[in-house]
């Protein structure tokens, strides 16, 4: 920013719009009573400056609010765009979504020339509106190396016929390139079009940051300065005046003359400094502007003064400085020559003095009612737009007064129904997001690296070695024929509702549900899934105390853990998709829970977990077997964990424990009649131990018909 404007903006003070607008009428007022009465006794040249001046001022103030109100709604436009993509409404990689937003926007504000988005990587959406007020698209995707496709877009917004095809290096425009280099919201530098270089624009610009302050792109909103130039020549001025505005070097921003703003040097377009002005008027007040008040940059308030055209003709000159709040500042000219009014002066004057000191009267107290009148319902729709950008949607404005602006009472409609859609478009998102979360919860999006769920593609996956977890209930389908279907869904989820939040709870997350059961993975620790389980189990006696409570026989479970190398991400096909785990790792688990059953026991692990456990002292863990399941050939070992038993279930396993060992290994080494011998002395302590009673009627079997050939201690499964 340049040192005037820092010094003009730290300077500026602020007004309530009640006073803004009565103190201003009243003092035009008065000052125009006072001075018509001393005019009428000086001679008619005094008139015309008096004139003159009330002229002027009227003028600049139009001009004044019309930009006020035309380059206001580019920054506003900005801001909300800018929350839209914080609150992550608005995805600025989605390129057809930012293409229907845009769209809409340029519907919803006429006065808007462009809007468009640029990233760092090359891609760059822009909407912009012809001549006749059609809109089109701009558009580069990240693979079209800066080559824009412009598309007529039809009335639903669509991309039509191609329209052309450009070179377009946007990161080196003044809309992009300014806005990187702040950091933070400005104006850019006007510039021409680089295609059409006979429109002249000024972009409000932000720069968008992720989180971690990385640039994102940059949003830009174009107003095209030739709508000011055509408001210009709208207004109703005396005949041979003008009216332009230029920047604080003199280059032309708008004026009332037919002139064009550039001019062609060496074959190109080039803006048209007020110096260089064809418009005699033109040219001659910013000359005498630019000597006499230390050049263009010097002028910090209203200033005024006459100057002579060489053909003698006095010319009355005013000058007002413009500035808003993003660094724009301009210089406001009005130029008028003496005898534009001078016939008019001559008629009015004899009617004025009589009329003035009535106007005074009532000039006041209309501006003072007038003012009041106007703001009431202004201030009720700011005190309601603050409200409403706090975040309470609860905001509605009731224009109440007999007499209503038809625009203020359409503005607070308009307002009104804004808030209602707003209101029930942020509910109806928090809905959606809160259903989306529970198909595809938050842990299971941050281990697919994903932010939410519409990145989520098919083929999504992370590969690596996981522990694993599959549980089911014991006799779901007997328990199930004695329900009806709601009661079957009801007992299924008030017991998974129960159990799953413990595979949260410890890092691991649930990848699909199977009906009474369920497979669940841990990415990181074994300890994890082991402790999962056992807080599980510990749910499932709370559960289990409610259910005897209620009338209800408890319920058991059985739990298998191994560790391996796995897939987990997204299987289906493009309409339909949802999680799971790929691998000959999954299978065996599912192999281990169902061993639960065989062995009479409640939870297993496969010796891959064993070995993984960083102090596997921690936990009462019982050796029980090594297996070859169905559809493989290498055997593992299976062990018992104890920790989920009852207290005295507890106590009689691990009372029994050496016994059981010792058991074993007779076992193994094919001496069948002293394990017979351990385990009837086990099954003497522990009547209930099934796995005993299991190793029991094997040897008895194995007594029968002899070992298997090449016997090591390891029994293939034949069937799952």
């Amino acid at each position: 920013m340049k040192p005037s404007e820092t010094a003009s903006r730290q300077t500026a003070k602020k007004f309530h719009l009640r006073t803004t607008l009565l103190i201003p009428f009243v003092l035009q007022i008065v000052a125009a009573v006072g001075l018509v009465g001393y005019l009428s006794f000086r001679n008619g040249q005094q008139a015309v400056n008096e004139m003159a001046n009330r002229f002027q001022d009227q003028v600049e103030g139009r001009v004044s609010q019309r930009l006020d109100s035309y380059l206001a709604t580019p920054t506003q436009v900005n801001t909300i765009n800018l929350e839209a993509i914080t609150l992550g409404l608005l995805d600025p990689q989605n390129l057809p979504g930012l293409t229907r937003y845009f769209w809409k926007q340029m519907q919803t504000f006429e006065h808007l020339s462009y809007i468009n988005f640029g990233s760092p990587a090359g891609a760059f959406v822009g909407i912009g509106r012809e001549n006749d007020r059609t809109l089109y698209l701009e558009l580069i995707k990240p693979g079209d190396r800066g080559r824009y496709t412009r598309y007529a877009l039809d009335a639903q917004g669509k991309p039509g016929a191609v329209l052309g095809q450009e070179d377009y290096a946007f990161q080196a425009e003044a809309w992009y390139a300014n806005a990187v280099k702040a950091g933070k919201p400005v104006w850019s530098s006007i510039y021409q079009w680089s295609d059409r270089p006979e429109i002249i624009s000024i972009s409000s610009s932000y720069p968008v940051y992720n989180q971690q302050r990385q640039l994102i792109g940059v949003i830009g909103i174009d107003f095209i300065l030739g709508q000011i130039s055509e408001f210009l020549r709208e207004l109703e001025i005396l005949p041979g005046a003008r009216v332009f505005i230029i920047e604080r070097d003199g280059m032309i921003v708008a004026s009332s003359s037919s002139e064009k703003p550039y001019t062609a040097v060496n074959g190109k377009a080039q803006r048209l400094n007020s110096l260089n002005s064809q418009d005699p008027l033109i040219q001659a007040s910013a000359t005498a502007i630019n000597q006499g008040f230390w050049r263009f940059k010097g002028i910090k308030t209203s200033e005024q003064f006459e100057l002579t055209m060489q053909n003698g003709e006095q010319v009355f000159v005013h000058v007002r400085p413009w500035q808003d709040q993003l660094g724009l500042d301009w210089l406001i000219v009005v130029a008028v020559p003496e005898s534009s009014f001078m016939g008019q002066i001559n008629e009015n004057t004899r009617n004025t003095i009589l009329l003035c000191f009535a106007s005074l009267i009532v000039a006041i107290t209309l501006g003072v009612i007038a003012s009041r009148w106007l703001t009431r319902p202004i201030i009720k729709l700011t005190r309601a737009t603050e409200a409403l950008a706090n975040g309470n949607f609860d905001q509605a404005v009731v224009v109440d007064d007999p007499l209503q602006i038809i625009e203020i009472e359409q503005l607070a409609t308009t307002f009104n129904a804004m808030t209602q859609q707003l209101k029930v478009s942020f509910v109806t998102l928090e809905k959606q997001r809160n259903s989306f979360a529970r198909f595809f919860p938050v842990e299971y999006l941050k281990f697919l690296q994903k932010q939410d769920v519409t990145h989520l593609e098919l083929g999504d996956h992370v590969s690596k070695e996981m522990t694993i977890m599959f549980s089911d209930i014991r006799s779901f389908t007997t328990l199930a024929e004695k329900m009806t279907p709601k009661e079957s869904f009801d007992f299924v989820n008030t017991y998974l509702q129960r159990v799953s939040p413990e595979i949260r709870n410890h890092n691991g997350f649930v990848v699909k549900f199977m009906g009474d059961g369920m497979m669940a993975v841990f990415p990181d620790r074994v300890e994890d899934a082991l402790e999962a389980g056992i807080a599980q189990f510990a749910q499932l006696q709370l559960y289990n105390q409610e259910r005897e409570l209620a009338g209800y026989l408890p319920i058991d479970i059985g739990l298998g853990l191994h560790v391996g190398h796995m897939m987990v991400g997204m299987v289906g096909e493009h309409n339909r998709v949802q999680g799971d785990a790929l691998s000959d790792n999954v299978n065996l688990t599912a192999r281990l829970e169902g061993l639960t059953k065989y062995y009479g026991v409640s939870f297993l692990i496969s010796d891959r977990v064993l070995e993984q456990l960083s102090h596997p002292d921690r936990y009462s863990i019982r050796f029980l077997d090594r297996v070859v399941v169905k559809g493989r050939t290498e055997a593992i070992a299976v062990y018992e964990v104890l920790d989920v038993l009852p207290a005295a279930t507890h106590q009689l396993k691990l009372k029994t424990l050496e016994i059981f060992e010792q058991g074993l290994r007779y076992y193994a080494y094919g001496q069948l009649p002293e394990a017979r011998q351990c385990f009837e002395q086990m099954l003497a302590i522990h009547p209930a131990d099934k796995t005993a009673q299991l190793y029991l009627t094997r040897i008895q079997q194995m007594l029968k018909e002899g070992l298997p050939p090449n016997w090591a201690g390891v029994w293939v499964f034949t069937q799952k």
